[in-house]
């Protein structure tokens, strides 16, 4: 029986071949709190496909958006499969006062950390999110293979920003998008790298239009684990 609790994801775990990604915005802080306990209970009591490993459900800062992280095995095969399998396990999100999102399918292609990081590690405290879209996914890979690039040739390859924990970069199954996942020890130290560094490179890069996303706290995941 699958059960909730307050350990975060391990984004890169090594049996996990594919994220299941769903934002829903449109809210209210009163529907946040309602909608994030009915999230919880529905996954508590549906049935669970093979391969699913856990669900992760994250509130937006601005108290009006949740974001859905799913990571899934092997088993459970790829691509137009996982938004089937998944659909049983979506809640009603129009009833929850919420526009429903597209459920996409991505694979962590690159996971890049500071070369230091503090021990103990800090929990992470705030997770910037954010997709962009691409003609392809030989595109896409070279976008985010440019990204970093321009990034060590700017500020080196330490990457010694306060607060940094990771940047989780996907790409679509297919290939027609990036999802970014970072990982902060706060929204503070996050917000100044984003405006200090993330903002100039998207407009370097062409994704100016695209914007930095949203930003995200933990709130609960769901693992038929233990």
């Amino acid at each position: 029986m699958p059960r909730t609790s307050d350990t975060r994801p391990v984004i890169g775990r090594p049996d996990a071949t594919a994220a299941l990604v769903e934002e829903v915005v449109d809210g209210d802080p009163e529907k946040l709190r309602a909608a994030t306990a009915a999230v919880l209970r529905h996954w508590e009591s549906a049935a669970w496909p093979a391969g699913l490993l856990s669900l992760s459900l994250f509130t937006g800062t601005d108290d009006t958006s949740l974001l859905v992280y799913s990571q899934w095995s092997a088993d459970a095969g790829h691509g137009d499969d996982l938004p089937a399998a998944f659909d049983a396990l979506r809640p009603d999100w129009r009833a929850l006062g919420y526009t429903p999102g597209e459920p996409r399918v991505f694979e962590l292609y690159r996971r890049v950390q500071p070369a230091v990081l503090p021990d103990p590690l800090p929990p992470v405290g705030c997770y910037p999110a954010a997709f962009f879209s691409m003609n392809d996914g030989q595109t896409a890979r070279a976008w985010v293979d440019g990204l970093l690039g321009t990034e060590e040739e700017t500020i080196g390859e330490d990457r010694a920003y306060p607060g940094a924990i990771a940047a989780n970069f996907h790409v679509s199954a297919d290939d027609s998008g990036i999802f970014l996942l970072s990982e902060w020890a706060s929204e503070a130290e996050a917000l100044v790298h984003i405006k200090a560094e993330i903002e100039p490179l998207l407009e370097y890069m062409g994704q100016a239009e695209a914007g930095p996303g949203r930003r995200y706290t933990f709130h609960a995941t769901a693992s038929t684990a233990g």
